[in-house]
């Protein structure tokens, strides 16, 4: 299994810069969301959910980001 990464841009904003509560706990929703995504649709953990690895994006939505531990659970 190769991973290979191309980051041409920042994708968004460090957790910590959150506005309020309401933001943070939306941001962390979202990251949830991608993840249990992943596994669903994929068969796919991400293994390494921390603050460092969920931005705020531009748009104020969170992302998870940073698959590299990763590990296909359908194998």
């Amino acid at each position: 299994h190769d991973n290979y990464q191309l980051v041409l841009n920042t994708l968004g904003q460090p957790l910590s810069t959150f506005g309020s509560t309401w933001e943070l706990c939306q941001v962390i929703r979202d990251a949830m969301i991608a993840h249990t995504d992943a596994y669903d649709k994929a068969k796919i953990l991400h293994r390494d959910v921390s603050a460092g690895n969920i931005l705020i994006a531009p748009d104020r939505s969170g992302l998870l980001i940073n698959w590299d531990m990763s590990k296909r659970m359908d194998v």
